[in-house]
């Protein structure tokens, strides 16, 4: 999957969970940042394919690292109310932007260890998104599978199986889709989530039941 399908699962889950109703777009913002996190190891390529080949799906890709970040970026975000902040940038620079209601409104006070408790939850749940999303994105018909070592750097066993091929555009026409309906019928995001997670649970599964039937 790419970073923008990830970001999109994350997205989606706080949406379908209904956070953007009790704690603002930046919850969503928040959960999408925290389920594309994990390709931070892919930056590795600017030091070179053999560095590239050592550290992506390795050092991010990981039950640790992908815990430990989403945690990090919702208690970031929670905390300091860095997208509000980005909001408000843009916003003078690009004054006929149109944003999210409430995007430039700072968050009222009084926040509770509830609400920081559902903020990492979701910012976890992201996180651990992109694990799994990966582990069914893992291979391609003329390359090796990719597998996740889920428990590096204690092991570097390795976790995937190969369902949906790597550059596949059905996750990518699907999490379209949703975005546009977004914007067409906003107050109906919950459902609009559910049902861009369920279609893309069902494509991966359409896709595993022609696998085994190939196989055999």
């Amino acid at each position: 999957m790419t970073v923008f399908e990830h970001a999109m699962i994350g997205a989606s889950l706080g949406l379908a969970a209904g956070m953007q109703k009790r704690h603002g777009w930046r919850v969503i913002g928040m959960a999408a940042m925290a389920g594309a996190l994990p390709d931070w190891d892919g930056l590795s390529i600017l030091f070179g394919p053999e560095a590239y080949a050592r550290a992506h799906r390795v050092w991010g890709h990981n039950l640790l690292a992908a815990g430990a970040g989403g945690l990090m970026i919702a208690w970031l975000e929670y905390r300091f109310c860095i997208l509000t902040r980005l909001a408000q940038s843009i916003a003078r620079r690009l004054p006929g932007l149109v944003l999210p209601a409430g995007a430039l409104t700072p968050p009222e006070r009084g926040k509770s260890r509830g609400e920081l408790g559902a903020w990492l939850a979701l910012g976890l749940t992201a996180g651990y998104s992109h694990l799994l999303a990966d582990y069914f994105y893992s291979g391609h018909p003329s390359l090796h599978t990719w597998g996740l070592p889920l428990l590096w750097p204690f092991s570097n066993l390795v976790w995937a199986r190969p369902t949906v091929a790597w550059g596949d555009l059905g996750a990518t026409l699907i999490f379209v889709a949703e975005m546009f309906a977004l914007y067409r019928w906003p107050g109906r995001a919950r459902l609009i989530a559910w049902l861009a997670l369920v279609a893309v649970a069902a494509y991966v599964a359409v896709h595993a039941l022609g696998n085994a039937k190939l196989a055999g």
